[in-house]
């Protein structure tokens, strides 16, 4: 699993933005995370160009 970053989440849309340790930006709903807090380290899978099953690591 790629490991990045939250860079961005908005709450009206439910949609937001991983950058990952590449720089590379994939975006993500909230229905494929447990966290959208920007900042959070993540790991995440990826379908396509999009970020899915996001997990928050601590």
């Amino acid at each position: 699993m790629p490991l990045g970053r939250i860079a961005v989440y908005n709450d009206a849309d439910g949609v937001g933005i991983i950058t990952d340790e590449h720089g590379e930006r994939r975006p993500f709903s909230c229905m494929e995370t447990q966290t959208t807090r920007e900042g959070q380290r993540v790991a995440f899978e990826v379908i396509g160009a999009k970020a899915t099953n996001v997990v928050a690591i601590r």
